[in-house]
Order: C-alpha cells, then structure tokens, then sequence
C-alpha cells in the first residue's frame, strides 16, 4: 500500500478522535482493523463512518500494520518535505500489510497449577516463573469456574505476578479457589469474546488514568457485564498525589468528560481530576493495598 499525505491526515483525524467517511481508508486495513477493535463502524444517517474508540490501542496498532505509521507527524513531514521515489521507499519498504491477524488468542499465566480444558482435553495450567502460555484456540479454552479471572495491561505486571501474590489473593471470593491472569495481544478482540463466553468473575487491573479507566468501560465492561470489576487500590489518592501530571494533560481533551454508573470508579476518577495527575501500575508491583468495586 502506497502512503499518502491524505491517508497519513485521516489516521491523524482518528487519532483525535474525530470520525471519518468509511471508504477514505483501504480495505487491507479497515477490515482487521475493525475485527480486532482497533475500528468501529458508526452511521451518520445512511452514510457508513469510522472511528477509533481508543487513540492509544489505534497509535499501537498502526506500526504493526506499516512501520512508517509509529510517527504519523513524521511520516508527514517526510513526503511533504522529500516527496521523491527515495522517500516512497524509505516509507513503503518495511510495509507488513495483511489482512488476516497471523496470531490470534491470549496470553495467560499462573502462580499456581488450574486444572483446565482445552479441544476437549484436560490442560494443565501450570507455567513455571519467568514463562507465560500463549492460548491460540481459545475458543475451546475452559477454565474451573471456581477460578477468578484477572486481566492485566502492564507487561511488566503480568510477568512478575509472583512478586504482586500477596496483593492479588485479597481479592480471591469464598466460592474462588485460583487466579487466572490473562493478556490481550495486539489489540485483539478475541480477549473480550473469550470473556464473554465464560462464566467467571472478572477483575481488570490496568493503569490509574482516564484512558485507562475508558478501555475497562468501554472495551471490557460490555463484554463481562456484571461480573467485571476494577481495582482500585486503598492508597490510590495518595499515589495520585505523586503521580504524572504530563499524561493527565495529555489526555484531558479526549476523556474530560469520562464517566460511568460505578460509584467507585467516578470517585476515582474525581480524584484523578482533582489532582490532575496519573498513576501507573507498575508502582503497585511490591507493597500494595487494594480495594474492589
């Protein structure tokens, strides 16, 4: 697929937030793009639109579509400034353009062995520290329904949950036995589907920031209606005290209007605005306290 300063101003518009006319964008990219909810079709009366529901999800996205899209300014400047056969190249060479996803399923990890299933077969949960399992036909996937799942956006806290162990089983119920921590790769639904088929509680611990807090609303509470939950740590306003100003600001445009029909969460919000800092989870990795909603 050729770059052009057109298609380059239409992902800028969409990273706004902005939406725009369907057919402005190849095919080759809307349709996976729209399969792993990185897209969503909207209707401005009869006329077929676009919008990308997450500018984070859509600004990770991009480079794994074409390596030139990581810096749209960028990318910008170099066909405005260099618009010669040279520049086409340096933008199209490295071009991974498919319009089938090459890896679907999730990742997921364990501190302790879960008994679960998978093609119909006993499957034993059981990685061992510094490895996690790549489930790729999760729709067979069955985990005990005794078993709490937990969702993680962090890297980092998803492969170091040995070390979060005392902070994560606080928030095991009677009826829960086990902790299945899970991971979205690349942006794709099929988490969500997933989670949505099975019966389990669900607990979504991502950063302490209003798009954080929007991708919980917005991309999982659909899916897990009433059996999802977000975490929000006891000490989180004094964390929030500290936090990071430069993302609120940052992000202040798209979600100063964010809200939701949980308490709990639109205190936290508040708090976030009140203090007009962000707050990563990576500082609850050792010595955490928690709360659930």
């Amino acid at each position: 697929m050729k770059l052009t300063l057109r298609l380059i101003e239409n992902l800028k518009r969409l990273s706004r937030g902005e939406t725009i006319p369907y057919s402005t964008l190849p095919k080759s990219l809307v349709e996976p793009f729209v399969e792993e909810g990185i897209l969503s079709v909207v209707y401005h009366k009869t006329k077929r639109c676009l919008r990308a529901p997450n500018s984070t999800a859509l600004a990770g996205a991009l480079p794994k579509y074409n390596e030139a899209l990581k810096d749209l300014d960028a990318a910008a400047r170099l066909l405005t400034e260099d618009n010669s056969r040279a520049a086409q190249a340096t933008l199209s060479g490295n071009s991974k353009t498919s319009s089938k996803r090459a890896m679907p399923g999730f990742l997921v990890n364990s501190y302790n062995r879960i008994d679960c299933m998978i093609c119909g077969q006993p499957f034993t949960m059981e990685p061992p520290e510094g490895s996690a399992v790549y489930i790729v036909n999760w729709q067979t996937f069955v985990p005990p329904v005794s078993t709490l799942i937990i969702g993680i956006e962090n890297t980092e806290n998803f492969l170091r949950i040995r070390e979060q162990r005392n902070f994560f089983d606080d928030f095991l119920q009677q009826e829960e036995s086990e902790i299945l921590f899970v991971s979205r790769y690349a942006f794709s639904s099929d988490l969500m589907d997933w989670l949505a088929s099975i019966p389990n509680r669900y607990l979504h611990f991502g950063d302490f920031d209003l798009a954080g807090i929007s991708i919980f609303w917005n991309q999982f509470k659909p899916f897990v209606g009433e059996r999802g939950s977000f975490l929000i740590p006891s000490d989180i306003e004094s964390r929030l005290k500290n936090g990071s100003r430069k993302r609120y600001d940052d992000q202040y445009q798209k979600f100063y209007d964010l809200t939701t029909t949980y308490p709990d969460i639109n205190h936290l919000i508040s708090l976030i605005h009140k203090y007009r800092r962000t707050y990563d989870q990576e500082g609850y990795i050792i010595n955490s306290s928690s709360i659930l909603i």
